[in-house]
C-alpha cells in the first residue's frame, strides 16, 4: 500500500484533546489515549514506543492503521458486521457497466457477474498506476434504482471482511434522509454507524495515506436551493486537506453529477496530478431481465407472457430497473392479474402488492367479516406506510425503532378497524413486504428509497389537501425523484391532487418563513401537470426555488414572477405554456432533444445537455434561439402539431392510456383529445409501434395502449413519412 513519510498534520489529529505533538530531531512524541507515545524514524521504517514497549512497522501507513493510531483491523471488523446483514444473496441482477477514462490513464475495466468485484479489482489496479501526491476520482453514474448503492456497498463489504492492509477500506457515506449543512456532518454520521471510533480529521490523514477510499453515495442529493456551491466547496476542501495519495468515488444520477460539472465545479482538481474515470451503470437488457426472473421462486415463462405484463419489459421500461425487478421477484403474484397498468410502473406495483398484503392479512387473522374485510385491510397497509413515510421525513432519517414502528401501526388503525384486531395487525405490521431490516439491528426501513418517496407522496397528497401543512413540508427539501414520484402519485389521484392545488393556492398567497412555500411550489408544479386539463391557476412570486421539475406537459396557468430557479429540468418536458414573467433568475437549465420551450423565457447562467454543458451565454443564446435551426440531413422535422402530440406520446410511455376519453387521466384525456390522434393512433398500430388490448373498464369495453418504449417516436422515419407525406397536415 503506497504511502508516505509521516509529518506533524498525520499525527496531530489523533493527540488527546488539548494535547499537541511535540517534533524532535528525528521523532514526534505525543499522548495517544492518556499514554505517552513516541514515534521514530529508523532504517527500515518507523518504531513506535508505548507503555515501555517497542514496536516496528515499515512504512507511514502501518503506524497509522495499527492499533495505537486507527486501529483499522478493528475498523474492518466492525464495518464488516454492519454491513454484512444487508449481503447481496444469489446472481445480481445483471446490470451493464461501462467506464470512461476523462482525465488521466487508468487501468481496463474487467467486467463479471458481480459489479462489485470488478470495480474492486479496478481499483486495485489503479492504486498502483497512481502519479505521486496524485488524486483519483471515480464518478459512477446511473438512473435511479439501478444498483449504485449496492456495488458501492459490496465493495465496501468484501474489502472489509478480507481487510490485510493490502488495500484499502472504503467508507461509504450515505445522506439517510438528514438535511446536510456540510459533507464534514456526512462522513461524521457514516464514521459514527461504523462504530469506527474516528474523527472526519483523523479520516482525512487516512485517506491522505490511501489506507481508506471516501465513497460519497448520492452526491447530488446533496444540492439545495443554497447548498449547491456549498457542497462542492466542501468537497474541493476536502480534497485539498486529502492530498496525497486519496481516491474519491462519487456516486449520483446521471443527469446531474456529469464529467462537465465535475470538470467545471472541481476547482481542487490537478490536471497534470490527478485522474478522473466515469462508470456507468445501466438496466439489463429485456432478456436478462427476464432470464433473471426466470431463476426466482414462483416465475414462470407463462407468467412473463402475460398480456399486460409482456409489453413492460421492453428496452427502455422503468421494469428493468434492478430495484424494481428485486421487488417483483419477491411477490410473482403481483403481476398474475390481466387487469391492464392504468399507472406507472411503481404505483402499479405498489397497488397490487398491497392488495395481495391486504389477502395476507385476512388469512392470518381470519376476521369475523371474513374477505369483505379485505378492502380495510388494504386501506389500513397504505395508511400505516404513509404514516411510516411521514415520520421517517419528518425525522430526517430512513429507519425506524421497533417500538416506533408498533405505535405507527396503531395509529394507522384507530378508526379504521375494530379495536379488538389493532393488537393482532401492529404485530404483523412489520412483516408488510414494503419494510425491510435495517442495517442496525431491530430498526426497519423501507425496502427501497423510492418505496418511501412514493408513500411520502401519497402522504403529503392527502394531509396538505385537508388543510395540514407538515413539519416535512416545512423544513425538509424536494429533489428531483421526489418530485417525480409525487407527479405520478399525483396523476393517479386526480380529486385529491386537485384538492392539493387548492390548499397551495391558498397558501402561496401568504408570507413563509421556513421551506412551506418553497416546497408548496415545486410540487403544486407537479400536481398541476399530473391532474389539471384546462386552467392550473398556479401563481408563483418572490421565492427561491432548488429543483424545479415538469413529470407531464405544463397546462395553462402555471406562471412565474420574481423567482429565482436554481435548477429547471426540463429534460424531455413540454414548457409552452408556461408564463415566466419579470424577475425570474434561471441558474441551470437542463434540456435534452425533446425539450419544448415558451417563446419568452429567462436565458439561463448555466446550460446542461447531453452534449455537455456551457456557462457561455453566447453558446446558450444560440442554443435555446428557434431560428438557429441546423438543418442536419439526419434529423426529422415535424410540424408543430404533431410534435405536440408525439412529445405528449412519449412522456406517456410508462403507462397504458385508456382511450375511453372520459375514463383516462387528464395527460392521457389531452392525447385521445388531440386533433391529429386518430391519424397518429392508426399509423403507430400500421407500424406496430403499440400494444393494443381491450378489457372491460367503467361499465365499457375500452381500448387500452401502450406505446414502444425501446425507441423515440419522433426519430422514427417511417412513422416520420407517413404523418408528414402531406406537409403534416
Amino acid at each position: 500500500m503506497e504511502t508516505n513519510e509521516l509529518k506533524l498534520k498525520d499525527l496531530s489529529p489523533f493527540a488527546d484533546p488539548g494535547t499537541s505533538v511535540e517534533v524532535l530531531e528525528a521523532e514526534f512524541r505525543m499522548t495517544r489515549s492518556e499514554r505517552p507515545v513516541t514515534v521514530a524514524r529508523d532504517i527500515a521504517g518507523y518504531m513506535i514506543s508505548v507503555d515501555g514497549q517497542t514496536r516496528h512497522y515499515p512504512g507511514a501507513g502501518a503506524v497509522l492503521a495499527g492499533p495505537v493510531f486507527a486501529d483499522l483491523s478493528k475498523v474492518a471488523r466492525y464495518q464488516a458486521a454492519h454491513l454484512a446483514p444487508e449481503r447481496m444473496i444469489g446472481r445480481p441482477v445483471p446490470i451493464t457497466c461501462r467506464m470512461r477514462e476523462i482525465d488521466g490513464h487508468f487501468p481496463a475495466w474487467t467486467g463479471g457477474e458481480k459489479p462489485w468485484e470488478s470495480l474492486d479489482r479496478w481499483l486495485r489496479a489503479a492504486q498502483s498506476s497512481r502519479q505521486r501526491d496524485g488524486t483519483d476520482f471515480l464518478l459512477i453514474d446511473g438512473p435511479a434504482g439501478v444498483g449504485k448503492t449496492t456495488v458501492v456497498r459490496e465493495a465496501a463489504l468484501s474489502r472489509a471482511e478480507t481487510f490485510d492492509g493490502s488495500a484499502p477500506l472504503i467508507l461509504q457515506v450515505v445522506s439517510r434522509g438528514r438535511v446536510l449543512q456540510n459533507i464534514a456532518d456526512l462522513i461524521a454520521f457514516a464514521l459514527q454507524d461504523v462504530r469506527s471510533g474516528l474523527t472526519v480529521s483523523q479520516l482525512i490523514v487516512l485517506m491522505r495515506h490511501n489506507l481508506v477510499t471516501l465513497a460519497i453515495d448520492g452526491f447530488d442529493e446533496l444540492s439545495d436551493p443554497n447548498g449547491f456551491e456549498t457542497a462542492w466547496s466542501g468537497l474541493n476542501s476536502l480534497i485539498r486537506d486529502a492530498r496525497g495519495a486519496a481516491t474519491f468515488l462519487l456516486a449520483g444520477r446521471e443527469t446531474f453529477v456529469s464529467t462537465d460539472t465535475m470538470r467545471k465545479q472541481l476547482t481542487s482538481f490537478n490536471a497534470g496530478r490527478d485522474r478522473l474515470a466515469a462508470l456507468s451503470l445501466g438496466d439489463p437488457d429485456a432478456g436478462a431481465a427476464r432470464e433473471w426472473l426466470l431463476e426466482q421462486n414462483g416465475w414462470s415463462q407463462e407468467l412473463l407472457r402475460k398480456e399486460f405484463v409482456e409489453p413492460i419489459f421492453v428496452e427502455g421500461s422503468y421494469a428493468l430497473r434492478p430495484f424494481f425487478l428485486h421487488l417483483i421477484s419477491r411477490e410473482p403474484e403481483a403481476l398474475a392479474s390481466d387487469e391492464p397498468p392504468a399507472s406507472d410502473l411503481l404505483t402499479y406495483l405498489v397497488n397490487t402488492m398491497t392488495h395481495r398484503e391486504a389477502e395476507k392479512f385476512v388469512d392470518a387473522l381470519d376476521p369475523p367479516d371474513g374477505s369483505s374485510a379485505a378492502a380495510k385491510f388494504e386501506l389500513y397497509v397504505g395508511r400505516f406506510l404513509e404514516e411510516v413515510a411521514r415520520d421517517l421525513a419528518e425525522n430526517q432519517s430512513e429507519a425506524l425503532s421497533d417500538d416506533a414502528l408498533d405505535l405507527l401501526a396503531r395509529v394507522a388503525a384507530e378508526g379504521l378497524l375494530p379495536s379488538d384486531q389493532i393488537s393482532a395487525v401492529a404485530q404483523r405490521a412489520r412483516t408488510v413486504v414494503f419494510l425491510a431490516n435495517d442495517l442496525k439491528a431491530g430498526d426497519v426501513r423501507f425496502a427501497h428509497e423510492q418505496l418511501l418517496q412514493h408513500f411520502l407522496a401519497r402522504e403529503a397528497l392527502r394531509s396538505v389537501g385537508e388543510g395540514e401543512i407538515p413539519r416535512y413540508i416545512r423544513r425538509n427539501l424536494f429533489g428531483r425523484e421526489a418530485l417525480e414520484a409525487f407527479g405520478h402519485v399525483a396523476r393517479g389521484r386526480e380529486e385529491e391532487a386537485n384538492r392539493f392545488l387548492k390548499a397551495v393556492r391558498r397558501q402561496l398567497v401568504l408570507p413563509s418563513r421556513d421551506r412551506t412555500n418553497i416546497n408548496l411550489a415545486v410540487l403544486g408544479v407537479a400536481a398541476a401537470c399530473a391532474a389539471v386539463y384546462d386552467d392550473a391557476n398556479l401563481e408563483i412570486g418572490d421565492i427561491g426555488l432548488g429543483e424545479l421539475y415538469f413529470p407531464f406537459a405544463a397546462p395553462d396557468g402555471i406562471t412565474f414572477r420574481g423567482t429565482t430557479i436554481s435548477i429547471l429540468r426540463a429534460a424531455s418536458a413540454d414548457l409552452r405554456k408556461v408564463r415566466f414573467e419579470s424577475g425570474v433568475v434561471i441558474v441551470t437549465l437542463e434540456i435534452d432533444g425533446r425539450t419544448l420551450l415558451p417563446l419568452c423565457i429567462p436565458l439561463p447562467q448555466i446550460l446542461v445537455r447531453s452534449d455537455g454543458t456551457t456557462a457561455d451565454q453566447d453558446d446558450i443564446k444560440r442554443a435555446l434561439s428557434p431560428v438557429e435551426v441546423v438543418n442536419d440531413l439526419d434529423t426529422l422535422f415535424w410540424s408543430e402539431s404533431l410534435s405536440e402530440l408525439l412529445g405528449r406520446i412519449d412522456r406517456y410511455r410508462t403507462f397504458w392510456l385508456r382511450t375511453n376519453v372520459n375514463d383516462t387521466d387528464p395527460p392521457g384525456r389531452k392525447i385521445i383529445a388531440h386533433p391529429d390522434w386518430e391519424r397518429v393512433y392508426l399509423a403507430l398500430k400500421e407500424l406496430d409501434l403499440v400494444t393494443v388490448k381491450t378489457r372491460q373498464a367503467s361499465g365499457t369495453r375500452a381500448a387500452f395502449v401502450h406505446f414502444r418504449q425501446d425507441m423515440s417516436l419522433m426519430e422514427h422515419r417511417e412513422l416520420h413519412r407517413k404523418l408528414m407525406q402531406n406537409g403534416g397536415a
